[in-house]
């Protein structure tokens, strides 16, 4: 289920977006949930629920706030939002990519770039799928994409997730929870304890300092491992010039 948000105050836009939307997604096959909204007020609201997007169609002009406010508000929620411009003119082109929009689209040209933008999209959106955790939780679905989630930790009968928009617990074992994941960025720091190497700020004797600004034990017996996987992960993402 790809869920999109639709983001504009013309009505005519937002009927003729959500067309091309159902449209394309109904053409491919692929299920689709679609949001609109008339104001980013309302989308943002939507995102402080937990509300999950894959992706954002953003209007440059809207009537409470810039296309660019509404943009740099999700990116509270999400380190990396497929984002969408809409715009009737090229004023704010270069206002688009401050906040690395994926593509930037004159609304006299959306018949026709709206749905080659898709093309590009949906591979990503998929491969995005892939590399998340799905909770299944009195009647709700939850998505927790990989890359948000700082650790996981162990609660009696519980794990609990402690991810970029917040807190998620589940019913089962933390190997349970390991062996679902399958991802090489995650292990143990502790029995009680998987952390996300992405999210690690630093790394000394018995304990972690993550990004969310906690600190997190690490076991003695797990000290070195941990200590090599954390600089043979930094190593890989090091630039040389």
């Amino acid at each position: 289920m790809i869920r999109i948000a639709i983001l504009d105050d013309d009505e005519s836009e937002r009927v003729l977006m959500e067309k091309l939307t159902r449209n394309y997604f109904f053409e491919k096959h692929v299920p689709c949930e679609i949001r609109v909204f008339s104001l980013g007020g309302s989308l943002v609201a939507e995102l402080a629920e937990k509300k999950y997007f894959d992706i954002f169609l953003l209007d440059m002009e809207l009537g409470d706030r810039t296309g660019l406010q509404v943009a740099r508000e999700i990116r509270e929620y999400y380190q990396e939002p497929m984002i969408v411009y809409l715009a009737a003119d090229m004023e704010h082109v270069l206002e688009a990519f401050e906040v690395n929009a994926f593509r930037f689209i004159l609304k006299k040209d959306m018949k026709v770039k709206l749905p080659k933008a898709f093309d590009v999209l949906l591979p990503q959106v998929e491969q995005l799928d892939k590399r998340s955790y799905i909770m299944e939780k009195d009647n709700k679905i939850e998505k927790i994409l990989y890359q948000d989630i700082f650790y996981i930790r162990k609660e009696g009968k519980y794990v609990t997730i402690y991810h970029r928009n917040g807190v998620s617990r589940q019913r089962k074992t933390l190997q349970n929870m390991y062996d679902e994941i399958v991802a090489e960025e995650f292990f143990y720091v502790d029995k009680s304890y998987i952390v996300n190497v992405q999210h690690i700020l630093s790394c000394k004797r018995g304990e972690l300092r993550m990004r969310n600004g906690e600190i997190l034990p690490v076991s003695r017996p797990r000290y070195h491992a941990v200590r090599e996987k954390i600089l043979t992960y930094w190593n890989k993402i090091v630039t040389v010039p």
